[in-house]
Parts: structure tokens; C-alpha cells; sequence
């Protein structure tokens, strides 16, 4: 009795990983985004971003407002799509999010934290000498 107990319920643990689908490098990033990311001629960019996760095989996608603090606050909608780049920039990060515009562009690179933020990268794929937080903070 005690063996078939144990193996019904190894059969709903494997059943309970399958019903959640496969998982990709965009299921976990998919959620939503907020910072202040720096600006040259403004007080800053507040930035929401929105990322869905993948289906089909396909990329994941985004959507991203943008507001010029100081200088508008008609907020810019880009919408696009998010692809992985792996062993990126000088110091070869295993896996970076590049989020590109509907014409290919690329609009960010964004490195995955520990703790589940996004941090901008240069278009070199390099984290940037400035030391001003660059980070996109999950909501």
C-alpha cells in the first residue's frame, strides 16, 4: 500500500512540471518592468516594460512606454520582440535579452539579475562605467 501511495504521487509531481509547458528563457522574464533609466537631454526616461512569454517556438514579444521626464509627458508606445544572445559583450554573459523594435532594431540589451531585475547594457553588450543605476526593477 505504501509503495503505490509513493508512486501516485511521483506520477502527479512528473504530471504537475508537464501541465506548466515548456520552459524557455523568456518564461522567466516574462512580467513587467519599471525604472528611471538615464537621459541625455531630459530628467530622466521612466520606463515601463511589459514582456510576454514565448509560444509557438516563437520570440517572445514587449511592449514598451517611455516618457521624457521634464521634456513631455506624451508617452511613447515600441512594440517588438525579445531574442537571446548567449556568451555576449567582453565578459561573456551566458544569456542576454535583446529587445528589438518592428524593424529589426535593436532598442536594449538587458542582463537577467539574480533577483529577477533587468540591467541595461551598452550596445556592446557591456555594462556601462558611469555607475548610475541603469536597472529595470520587476513589478
Amino acid at each position: 500500500m505504501k509503495i503505490k501511495t509513493l508512486a501516485a504521487a511521483a506520477v502527479l509531481a512528473a504530471l504537475a512540471g508537464c501541465a506548466s509547458g515548456p520552459q524557455t528563457p523568456y518564461t522567466k522574464l516574462a512580467g513587467q518592468y519599471e525604472g528611471v533609466l538615464p537621459c541625455v537631454d531630459c530628467s530622466g526616461i521612466k520606463t515601463n516594460l511589459k514582456v510576454r512569454d514565448a509560444n509557438d517556438g516563437n520570440a517572445g514579444t514587449f511592449e514598451l512606454v517611455s516618457v521624457r521626464e521634464g521634456k513631455s509627458s506624451q508617452a511613447l508606445l515600441t512594440k517588438g520582440n525579445v531574442f537571446t544572445v548567449e556568451n555576449a559583450g567582453e565578459m561573456k554573459y551566458p544569456l542576454i535579452y535583446q529587445l528589438r523594435g518592428p524593424e529589426g532594431n535593436a532598442i536594449y540589451n538587458l542582463l537577467p539579475l539574480e533577483n529577477g531585475d533587468l540591467q541595461l547594457l551598452d550596445t556592446n553588450m557591456n555594462q556601462p562605467k558611469t555607475g548610475i543605476d541603469m536597472t529595470l526593477k520587476r513589478r
